[in-house]
């Protein structure tokens, strides 16, 4: 599957979204009009308004105070509501309930599905999410959020926890992670965003009922008022109702076929077709089904992996569940799997003991066979099978899962903890050289919150140097979700620290380059307010310039000889279809050049970022070989374009 095709698709749908909701809108705005028409009509002898002479309910006047007011209810309701979920995934979790799983949880049911995260996030080329539990649902449901893979989280439902085994919730991840890397989930929040302006309307007529009905006045004239305050609530709430209609149906054009898609991906990620469709069967043989009791679910209906709310099939957001089982398993007989609410949530490991769960964790951890087909989709959408630049695959194919192999369980243990993960990165950035290694830790010791953290950092430190370069990265992505954990000032105060590491030895070299904008990517959506890139360039023509940058930076920092160089700029230019680009003085690819360059390529639309990335990867794979570097910089680089990482299967040379 092409991910980068499949988010110009749902690009197109925002289209269609806009265009339904535009005539969704005429079409409220249509009725209001006549709505006030018939209670000016009603209510002639006391209308507040100044009717025209000729009494024309339907004059050009009103027509435009009603249309212009309809429309600013409708602007404002979308424009706070954006509000509300500019923070992305961890907004919208929070809305419905959720509770952020802490990394180093210590319930068994809880560790599983962190670690089947863990498993996808890694496979699939990205970093790891946060986990967010819905713990007072007993449906089986589960989401993805936020707005880019930065921001995105994975939310679950204690149900889902509860009846689903490993597989099955290696399915579902699975699918939700297919809604990250195609692009529904940015779609997803839109459309919240927008439609929510529509449903308003019957917000603000319930409002009004509910004053009407509190309202303790007798006089005459106050109750000819209030009946005439309770006739417009019930006009407004009415029209609420039309505009939840366009909602529904909005909803239901938009979402169901990327369920099918999704549910397709989940297949191809696993290769296990049976654990999605084993977990779509129990939602359709459970009691509870995938309904959620929160209210702010109906809003948020169609980003779920099942119908968090009944409706009719007109209205459903997503396929029956009979049908989505049955493009899976096509001589399906018909059969769901029955489950009974657990009224106690009972642990999947209920025999074992919390010291053995924890082992257990560190060694599924670590002899977690990733998932070949999530490798495969992200290099599909990398390679030109077409191309001349066909790779053959060494027998020393480095594996995110042979890198987590090697570490030590007490350095994943503390890449797990809120409170040691810090010591984790700051340990990334330290100097082989004793004397500039202390000279690091002098400059942050004074900005630290505990004394026994320069300890903590050395003791990370020794481990990582046990460790071969190239587990860097693959630990660094697994720190992602206990870094979330910290608060605004323990943030800035870490960023500062990180800074200062850096810039011990005043300079800044690629490695140190890709560590802090990796970090300061997938935290700062949590932690400040940032510009997301937006698509603008939508040729090759246009990136021509800061792609020469990208690509002459990758041949340099990725061969040594002048002919190698030139050879794998020509390559990458080529295959891009760039001709007329020539590489750049050494003196024009360094890290300040680097830096700006990528993040102007993240404003290209996501088919030119595909190319950028074929290109990118057929240069450094010119010797069928890849340094630990020229990894690192592929993937920042793809972090920064908010793209699924290439899983790369070369071996790697050691520089």
């Amino acid at each position: 599957m092409n991910f980068f095709a499949e988010q110009d698709h749902a690009r197109r749908n925002t289209k269609w979204l806009v265009l339904l909701f535009v005539i969704a809108v005429i079409i409220l705005i249509g009725l209001s009009n006549i709505l006030i028409a018939a209670c000016l009509w009603m209510f002639e002898s006391t209308s507040p308004l100044d009717l025209p002479d000729n009494r024309s309910f339907f004059s050009a006047d009103i027509l435009v105070f009603v249309s212009l007011v309809m429309t600013s209810i409708i602007i404002f309701a979308i424009a706070f509501k954006w509000f509300q979920l500019k923070d992305g995934g961890r907004r919208i979790a929070e809305s419905l309930g959720g509770q952020r799983i802490l990394p180093n949880s210590q319930n068994p049911e809880q560790q599983q599905i962190l670690n089947v995260v863990e498993e996808m996030a890694l496979a699939s080329g990205m970093p790891v999410p946060s986990v967010y539990l819905l713990k007072d649902e007993i449906g089986i449901n589960a989401f993805a959020a936020g707005h880019t893979p930065a921001d995105a989280v994975i939310g679950i439902t204690q149900g889902a926890l509860e009846q689903l085994n490993r597989d099955q919730l290696q399915g579902v991840v699975a699918h939700e992670f297919s809604h990250i890397l195609n692009g529904d989930m940015r779609l997803n929040v839109r459309l919240i965003a927008l439609l929510s302006g529509i449903v308003f309307v019957a917000n603000l007529g319930e409002f009004l009922l509910h004053t009407q009905r509190y309202s303790g006045s007798s006089s005459s004239r106050t109750k000819s008022n209030d009946v005439r305050v309770a006739a417009a609530g019930i006009g407004l709430l009415a029209l609420g109702w039309i505009g939840m209609f366009f909602a529904n149906m909005i909803k239901a054009a938009i979402s169901r076929q990327r369920e099918y898609l999704a549910d397709a991906s989940a297949v191809q990620f696993t290769r296990n077709p049976e654990g999605i469709a084993d977990a779509l069967k129990i939602i359709g043989g459970y009691d509870a089904g995938s309904g959620l009791r929160t209210p702010l679910s109906q809003e948020a209906s169609h980003m779920f992996i099942g119908d968090a709310r009944r409706l009719g099939s007109f209205f459903a957001t997503h396929p029956a569940i009979k049908s989505r089982i049955k493009r899976i398993l096509p001589r399906w007989d018909g059969a769901l799997i029955k489950r009974d609410i657990k009224k106690v949530a009972k642990p999947i490991y209920s025999k074992t003991s919390q010291q053995k769960a924890n082992q257990h964790r560190q060694e599924q951890l670590k002899k977690t066979v990733f998932v070949a087909a999530a490798a495969e989709a992200a290099i599909d959408a990398l390679e030109n099978k077409s191309e001349k630049a066909e790779f053959s695959l060494s027998e020393n194919t480095v594996t995110v899962s042979g890198e987590l192999a090697h570490l030590p369980d007490g350095l994943l243990s503390l890449a797990h903890d809120p409170c040691g993960v810090i010591s984790v990165v700051y340990a990334l950035l330290l100097s082989d050289e004793e004397a500039q290694r202390n000279k690091q830790l002098d400059d942050i010791k004074d900005n630290l919150s505990k004394s026994s953290r320069i300890d903590e950092t050395l003791k990370a430190w020794q481990w990582i140097v046990s460790v071969d370069k190239s587990y860097r990265l693959p630990l660094l992505e697994l720190s992602f979700p206990a870094l979330k954990c910290m608060s605004a000032k323990q943030h800035q105060r870490f960023m500062d620290n990180l800074r200062s590491l850096i810039k011990a030895d005043q300079q800044v070299d690629m490695y140190e380059w890709c560590l802090y904008h990796l970090v300061k990517h997938y935290l700062s959506h949590q932690f400040e307010k940032v510009e997301r890139s937006r698509p603008i360039f939508s040729s090759i023509p246009e990136i021509a310039e800061p792609f020469s940058v990208v690509l002459s930076s990758l041949a340099y920092f990725g061969h040594g000889e002048d002919k190698d160089i030139q050879r794998a700029f020509g390559i990458g230019a080529n295959s891009i279809g760039l001709y007329t680009i020539s590489l750049l003085p050494k003196e024009q690819c360094q890290v300040e050049h680097f830096g700006p360059a990528v993040k102007k390529l993240a404003n290209a639309y996501p088919q030119i970022k595909q190319r950028i990335l074929r290109a990118l990867v057929a240069c450094v794979c010119l010797d069928k070989q890849l340094t630990v570097l020229e990894n690192e910089m592929i993937r920042c680089i793809a972090a920064v374009m908010d793209c699924p990482g290439p899983q790369i299967s070369l071996g790697v040379r050691r520089p």
